[in-house]
């Protein structure tokens, strides 16, 4: 398998994951920012700061700041399993 065919894994294991308010945070993200992206498909601010959201929401929102997060998580994942295959 090639390394790009692997990323391409990767990327399709966690278009699942959850996006969490602490990952938002981390990344500089302010509450007030973070609002403009809630309601939306039923999801709310709140339900996003105890549960998350997944990658792909983050990416349907349209919203510059939600995709580079959403990018962001998934180059940690990419990087993660690339430190964890190199062990």
């Amino acid at each position: 398998m090639t390394e790009q065919s692997k990323d391409t894994q990767i990327v399709n294991q966690n278009v699942t994951q959850n996006v969490t308010h602490l990952d938002a945070k981390a990344m500089g993200y302010c509450n007030a920012g973070l609002r403009r992206w809630f309601p939306r498909d039923g999801v709310t601010f709140e339900d996003f700061r105890q549960a998350g959201v997944t990658i792909d929401w983050l990416r349907a929102t349209g919203d510059a700041m939600a995709i580079r997060l959403a990018d962001h998580i998934e180059q940690q994942a990419r990087s993660a399993t690339r430190e964890g295959a190199k062990a």
